[in-house]
C-alpha cells in the first residue's frame, strides 16, 4: 500500500512516460414424563417390565407418552419425548424443539446445532410432541438463535470464514516453490482517470464480498484521489464508488470498510446504496495521516495501520498501528510498529496480529482482546525488509507482497518459507487477497504505469481469507 516517494514528487503527468459456529451440537432432554398410568392389568401400571412407566414407559427410548392402560406394552416406552437426541443436535434447530428419537410428548431443552434452521422443530428424529427451548441455533430458518455460523439467527462479523484448518493438514498450496499469476485484462478499467492506462496509478485494497471482487485505485498526489471497483466472476471491471478515498478494504460481511486517506480515517460504504459514514477520523484532536490498510475481528473490533504514504503533511507525532473497538468513536494506539506500519492481518485464530511495514513482518500476541506492544519479527529474509499487504489462506499461511518486487512471499505458519507467487509486470505488487466461487483463487494488486498496473490472479489448493 505504500507509494513510492519518487513517484509521489514527480506527479502523474510525467509518469505517463516512463477474505461462529454455536454449540457443536444440542443435547435432548433427559427424558419425557412418561404417560398417565392406566387402571391395573395383567401387568399393570408401573409393572417392573412392560407396564406404563416401566422399563418401556413415557419417558423412555420409544413410547409416545400417552395415557396407557396396564397392559403388557403400555405406551410410553423407553424413548419417549425427552429422550436421548433430541432437536438441536449437531443438526438441530435452534428454535423451539420437542426432545426424544421416535416417541412425543414428555419434554427437553435442546442447546443450539451447528446448522441448524432455526425454527420450530418437531421433536428427536421422527416424534411430535414434546417442547423444548434451544439457543445459539444458526441458518436460514428464523428462530431466536444466537451466534450461529451462517443462518439469519447468527452473527458474521467478517463474511465468509474457513473451515478448520485441520482439513488442510498436510496440503500444499501449490506444487513446487513457485507460481506464476496471470494478469486480468482491463483492470482497471482503462479511461481518463488513469489517461487509458498510461499514468501511473496505485491499486490495492482488494476485497471479496458475495460474488465480486472489489479493489481501489489511487492516483499520485497528496491524499489523492481514489476510487472503488467491481470485478464481476467473468473479470470484468467497472467503477462502482467514485471519489472513493480509499486504500485498503475489508468487509464486516455485508459492506465495505476502507481505510480512507480522503477522509483520514476509517470510512464504511454501506450496501448496497454506497452511503458513506466515517466511523474515526482522528487520534489525540487530529486526523489520522493516511489510513492504509485493516483487519477486522469475529466481534467486530478493527485494527488499522496509519502510515503517511499518501499524505506528505502528516500531524499525527508517529505513525502507528490502531484498535477501534466495537461501537467506540476513539481509536487507541497498540504495537511497537512505528516505522511506516502498511499491511494488517489476522491470524485465523485471532490470537495473532500480523503488522507489515517498513520493518518487515512483525507478529503481536493478542489475549483477552488486548494486544501485546512489543512483537516479534516473522518470517524469512524474503519479508524482513519493507513489505506491504498480507493474507493468510485456511491452512494459515500468510501471503505477503514484498515492497518494490513483482513477488508475493508465502509463509508457513512456523515461520519457514513456503514459496512464492510471481508477477511478470508492474512496478511492484501491493496487496492480496482470495476470492472466487471456491475462495482458491489468489488475487493481487499492483501498481505501475503504462498498462501494466492492475490485478493479478492465480487458482491454488487451498481456499483463504477475503482480505
Amino acid at each position: 500500500m505504500m507509494i513510492s516517494r519518487f513517484w509521489t514528487v514527480i506527479g502523474a503527468s510525467t509518469l505517463a512516460l516512463a477474505l461462529g459456529a454455536a454449540g457443536c451440537g444440542g443435547s435432548g432432554g433427559n427424558g419425557g414424563s412418561g404417560g398417565t398410568s392406566g387402571g391395573s392389568g395383567g401387568n399393570g401400571s408401573g409393572g417392573a417390565t412392560t407396564g406404563s412407566g416401566g422399563a418401556t414407559g413415557s419417558g423412555g427410548h420409544v413410547g409416545s407418552g400417552g395415557s396407557a392402560s396396564g397392559g403388557t406394552t403400555a405406551s410410553g416406552g423407553m424413548t419417549g419425548s425427552g429422550g436421548a437426541t433430541g432437536s438441536g443436535g449437531h443438526v438441530g434447530s435452534g428454535g423451539s424443539a420437542s426432545g426424544g428419537t421416535t416417541g412425543s410428548g414428555g419434554t427437553g431443552t435442546a442447546s443450539g446445532g451447528v446448522k441448524g434452521s432455526g425454527g420450530a422443530a418437531s421433536g428427536g428424529t421422527t416424534g411430535s410432541g414434546g417442547t423444548g427451548t434451544a439457543t445459539g441455533g444458526s441458518g436460514p430458518g428464523g428462530g431466536t438463535a444466537t451466534g450461529g455460523t451462517t443462518g439469519s439467527g447468527g452473527t458474521s462479523t467478517t463474511g465468509w470464514k474457513c473451515p478448520d484448518a485441520s482439513t488442510f493438514s498436510g496440503m500444499a498450496p501449490f506444487s513446487g516453490t513457485t507460481m506464476a499469476a496471470t494478469r486480468i485484462a482491463n483492470a482497471p478499467p482503462l479511461d481518463s482517470f488513469n489517461n487509458m492506462g498510461n499514468n501511473f496509478t496505485n491499486v490495492e485494497g482488494p476485497v471479496w464480498i458475495g460474488d465480486a471482487l472489489y479493489y481501489s485505485e489511487m492516483t499520485t498526489a497528496n491524499l489523492p484521489p481514489a476510487r472503488i471497483l467491481k470485478m464481476t466472476a467473468d473479470d470484468t471491471s467497472s467503477v462502482f464508488i467514485d471519489m472513493s478515498g480509499s486504500n485498503g478494504l475489508a468487509t464486516d460481511g455485508t459492506n465495505i470498510i476502507s481505510a480512507n486517506h480522503g477522509a483520514q480515517g476509517i470510512v464504511k460504504f454501506s450496501l448496497p446504496d454506497k452511503t458513506p459514514k466515517t466511523i474515526v477520523s482522528q487520534y489525540d484532536g487530529m486526523p489520522f495521516d493516511s489510513p492504509n490498510d485493516l483487519a477486522l475481528a469475529n466481534d467486530g473490533t478493527i485494527y488499522f495501520s496509519d502510515p503517511n504514504w499518501q499524505n506528505n503533511t502528516g500531524k499525527q507525532a508517529a505513525t502507528r498501528v490502531y484498535q477501534l473497538a466495537p461501537g467506540s468513536a476513539e481509536a487507541v494506539a497498540v504495537t511497537d510498529y512505528t516505522n511506516q506500519p502498511n499491511g494488517i492481518s489476522l491470524a485465523l485464530d485471532e490470537a495473532t496480529l500480523f503488522v507489515s511495514g517498513s520493518s518487515g513482518v512483525k507478529k503481536y500476541p493478542i489475549s483477552n482482546g488486548k494486544v501485546a506492544m512489543t512483537g516479534a519479527a516473522f518470517g524469512p529474509s524474503d519479508v524482513a525488509a519493507a513489505t506491504d499487504g498480507m493474507t493468510l489462506d485456511c491452512a494459515g499461511n500468510l501471503y505477503v507482497a514484498v515492497s518494490n518486487t513483482l513477488t508475493v512471499a508465502v509463509v508457513k505458519p512456523d515461520g519457514t518459507k513456503l514459496g512464492t507467487v510471481t508477477l511478470a509486470t508492474g512496478m511492484a505488487a501491493t496487496n492480496v487477497a482470495f476470492g472466487g466461487t471456491d475462495h482458491q483463487t489468489l488475487y493481487i494488486t499492483a501498481q505501475g504505469a503504462n498498462k501494466t498496473q492492475g490485478v493479478y490472479k492465480v487458482h491454488l489448493n487451498i481456499p483463504g481469507k477475503p482480505y
